[in-house]
């Protein structure tokens, strides 16, 4: 059976490495490094050890993922041949994805692991940054973290920035949530003797010409109320006050009932907004759509019966299932292709088919409000004029 000992290099240099592992590292007579560009190295060339290293493939492939699976493909090879120890920076399993990789192995029987540790990158950025944990804490990986994935609530670390374009790259998904005047830091090789930390603005973190695998960069908690008004989880608390004892003596008393009519309202005022083309009242129209649904959720919840989560429940998973050549095995060359992928997944739903009059009513009510808007006729001698007409 295959064996691999993957051993973390620790955060920065032989100061913070432990004993054990430093009279490991030492003692071994060849040790593959996922990069050279750790400060602890250059002390195990120094003592003579044979040290293989696998920056060369990063400039083989275009992505990381493509590059760390190469990395793991060349590990499990040259363990054919014998044992093999491997080190990389940091500890192992902190946001180290040749580790995920090798795992995976070995879950499939491939390879027999041993895993230790040098201290992660956290302890001493945690400590030079002085990040309050306990107010929320959160690390995202640089390449693959999603806007959804933020919390502006939390302390957050991003890791897996290594230069200029891994930070503007991290930069797009940030400004998607946050402000670009929002504060931020770089920090490199924390807690050795060639720490640094970088301030400034959001906006500007891949002005910062450097390069380094010791990298990341911290957003601090923000405490700007205005964060707040973007964030979904604010808005149902906003809706649950309003509807509750102690909320608006409107609110309160509402009930599916007597609140359905303003959804069609809302519904005619965003479609005039899309017909004049006005950007502004169209965000501001979809807004009104969004307080129905959430005040309607706020009930729901009110009742016992529903909330606003279940109700992004069974969207996301209606969409998910009704596009099975997305997100799923299906494959369509053609609409007539992707009409019939839609009625399979309806039928596989158990829903049957019924008479759809809201169709009907939208296709006379939308031509009535396509005239009174381009038209600037009134509603009341259109709806005359189709009288008459038809009497005729």
């Amino acid at each position: 059976m295959k064996r691999i000992e993957i051993i973390g290099l620790g955060s920065s240099d032989l100061d913070q490495m432990p004993l054990g592992i430093w009279r490991r590292l030492e003692s071994a007579g060849r040790i593959h490094l996922r990069t050279k560009d750790h400060p602890a190295v250059p002390a195990l060339a120094a003592r003579g050890v044979d040290l293989v290293d696998y920056d060369h493939l990063y400039e083989q492939h275009e992505t990381f993922e493509a590059t760390y699976e190469a990395i793991v493909s060349a590990l499990m090879e040259e363990a054919e041949h014998g044992d093999v120890l491997y080190a990389v920076p940091g500890h192992p399993l902190f946001y180290e994805t040749t580790t995920e990789l090798l795992i995976e192995q070995e879950r499939q029987g491939e390879v027999v692991l041993a895993i230790s540790g040098g201290q992660s990158f956290l302890d001493p950025v945690i400590t030079t940054l002085r990040i309050p944990v306990n107010e929320g804490f959160q690390v995202l990986d640089g390449t693959s973290f999603k806007p959804g994935e933020l919390d502006y609530r939390k302390h957050t670390l991003v890791t897996q920035v290594y230069d200029q374009y891994s930070l503007g790259e991290a930069k797009i998904s940030l400004l998607d949530y946050y402000p670009a005047e929002t504060e931020a830091k770089i920090v490199e090789a924390a807690g050795s003797a060639s720490e640094q930390v970088y301030s400034m603005a959001l906006h500007e973190i891949d002005h910062l010409d450097i390069q380094s695998n010791l990298l990341c960069l911290y957003i601090p908690r923000v405490e700007d109320s205005s964060m707040a008004q973007r964030d979904i989880h604010h808005m149902t608390e906003i809706f649950d006050t309003l509807v509750s004892e102690e909320g608006c003596p409107w609110d309160k008393v509402q009930t599916h009932e007597s609140i359905e009519r303003h959804l069609i309202e809302e519904s005619y005022e965003v479609i005039e907004a899309i017909e004049r083309q006005d950007d502004e009242g169209i965000v501001e129209e979809l807004g009104d759509i969004l307080l129905q649904v959430a005040l309607h959720s706020a009930i729901g919840k009110k009742n016992g019966y529903f909330d606003f989560y279940d109700v992004l429940n069974s969207l996301n998973a209606k969409v998910v299932r009704r596009h099975p050549h997305v997100f799923g095995e299906a494959s369509v060359e053609s609409l007539d292709d992707l009409s019939r992928v839609w009625a399979e997944a309806k039928a596989k739903e158990g829903k049957k088919e019924k008479v759809k009059y809201e169709k009907a009513y939208g296709e006379i009510v939308l031509e009535w409000m396509k005239e009174t808007i381009h038209h600037e006729r009134p509603l009341e001698d259109i709806i005359k004029e189709r009288r008459d007409r038809d009497e005729t």
